[in-house]
């Protein structure tokens, strides 16, 4: 289970990399459901509730925030200050660095 758990986690940074590098203002809003099809994971409740265990753990750390608690679940957003959205950037640049070679 342990090993499930991490690639959870792993393909959820992905896709949390992915959400912000595509991102066209200054924040981004997601929900762990959104998450999950980005990274190509099941949407079955329990899958949903590891993301969303992993996403509270980031939330601690100041990494990210909630946006809204609702009935549908919760909504995270992460902002152009936060230091995920800078290393997420700086990632990108990397990558083009290397292709332009």
């Amino acid at each position: 289970m342990i090993e499930r758990y991490d690639l959870i986690v792993k393909l959820t940074e992905e896709a949390l990399m992915d959400l912000i590098a595509r991102a066209r203002g200054s924040c981004v809003t997601f929900k762990a459901r959104t998450l999950a099809k980005r990274a190509g994971l099941s949407t079955k409740p329990i899958t949903l509730t590891l993301i969303t265990h992993y996403l509270s753990e980031l939330e601690a750390k100041g990494l990210i925030s909630v946006w809204k608690r609702g009935s549908h679940g919760t909504k995270y957003m992460i902002t152009r200050e936060s230091p995920l959205w800078q290393e997420a950037k700086k990632a990108l640049l990397e990558k083009l660095a290397e292709v332009r070679g």
